[in-house]
């Protein structure tokens, strides 16, 4: 009998040439999906964390109490938040508007001392049911920083992690600028014995292939975004790119190759089986795939390298919200316990109205905030209007 804290349908699909990776997909009645690629187990470990991850907080985050966030939060964290939702309102909303607005509110701790308090739940879940006119201020939503994991120190690290990458990516796309380009050379080297090595070998051999270090040198480790790019116009796949944030360079650049394949397989498929668009419900993959030229190759990799200083700090949470307490960022973390199959598995999201709330720069979109403060001179027009071309 099928269990209900388990998805309905598992679909491993073993690579056909044994040097690439294999995928899984799971998924449940309701449409929760999650996919993952990878070498042995991990391609069905990643499907299975992305789809406890999705399920989570689309269905299963709810709000215990409601009131104003002047009950919950100092003076300062209250116009943190506002000065963020006047500029995402779907509305004109001004910062007293927001003051005297009624939220349907979840628990969370702050990032500083770990206390304990009360956000706005539209900040936390990817759904807009029960949340009634809150989704007017906060109308777009996304998994920037949600986290799951078996380990709460990895969950909580996955969270921050993945919030901060986003914040690379669009700070990078608004601004042209990066660490540096990564040459053929020195990719080569990286990869040398890795397992993605043939994966990277046979992209390279089919399109064209550029890997960019797109990291904040005031934070640990590295970020890189990487980017397929193909002329021939009867190819399904013309433009794909993955994003990975790790402790070391070689580890980012293996953990993001494989994230662009995973994207490159489901387009791939979806063009050669003459899929609508239309029947997409992520608007984000619905844009992406509105992306698929080789034109936004040859825009994403037109950049001005910048160099910098590479921080020495650990890899750590506790190094990151240093970073971020320094740049006097407020953040917040959700956590839960939530079983599965017996088991206790821990879901986190990061949240901070200092930073970009979420991944559409095009609308609706808090772009003035403390971490664009730092590169406000160097956003570009253009590139604010146009949303970052990534799943």
């Amino acid at each position: 009998m099928h269990k209900p804290d388990l998805p309905g349908t598992l679909l491993f699909q073993p690579a056909c040439i044994l040097t690439l990776p294999h995928s899984a997909e799971v998924s449940d009645f309701l449409s929760v999906n999650g996919n993952g690629v990878g070498g042995g187990s991990n391609s069905v470990k990643t499907a299975l964390g992305e789809y406890f991850e999705r399920r989570h907080f689309y269905r299963e985050v709810t709000s215990r109490r409601s009131g104003r966030l002047s009950e919950f939060l100092s003076e300062r964290e209250v116009l943190g938040f506002a000065r963020a939702f006047v500029q995402t309102a779907s509305k004109k909303m001004s910062i007293s508007d927001i003051e005297k607005h009624e939220f349907a509110l979840s628990e969370v701790i702050r990032s500083s001392d770990f206390s304990k308090c009360f956000i706005p739940t539209a900040c936390i879940s990817l759904s807009s049911h029960s949340l009634g006119e809150d989704s007017l201020l906060y109308p777009l939503r996304d998994t920037c920083g949600c986290s799951f994991h078996w380990n709460p120190n990895i969950a909580f690290l996955g969270a921050i992690k993945e919030y901060l990458e986003r914040q690379f990516l669009v700070r990078f796309w608004l601004t042209k600028k990066c660490c540096s380009r990564i040459s053929t050379v020195e990719t080569g080297e990286l990869l040398k014995g890795q397992s993605v090595r043939q994966l990277y070998k046979a992209l390279a051999a089919s399109g064209e292939i550029t890997f960019l270090d797109i990291s904040d040198t005031r934070f640990p480790g590295f970020c890189v975004l990487v980017v397929y790019g193909q002329k021939n116009i009867n190819h399904y796949v013309k433009y794909c790119a993955g994003m990975a944030y790790a402790s070391e360079l070689a580890v980012a650049m293996q953990k993001s190759l494989l994230e662009l394949w995973q994207t490159f397989r489901f387009m791939n498929l979806f063009k050669a089986t003459d899929s609508e668009e239309k029947m997409l419900e992520d608007s984000y993959i619905r844009y992406f795939l509105g992306c698929n030229v080789y034109e936004t190759y040859q825009e994403i990799t037109d950049v001005v390298e910048c160099g910098g200083c590479r921080s020495l700090q650990d890899f750590t949470v506790s190094e990151f919200l240093f970073v971020l307490r320094r740049m006097d960022v407020a953040g917040y973390f959700y956590s839960k316990i939530g079983g599965v199959d017996g088991g206790g598995g821990v879901f986190v999201k990061f949240i901070s109205p200092d930073l970009f709330l979420h991944m559409n720069n095009s609308r609706n979109f808090n772009s003035i905030n403390k971490y664009s403060k730092g590169f406000k001179s160097s956003i570009l027009q253009s590139r604010l209007e146009k949303m970052v071309p990534f799943p």
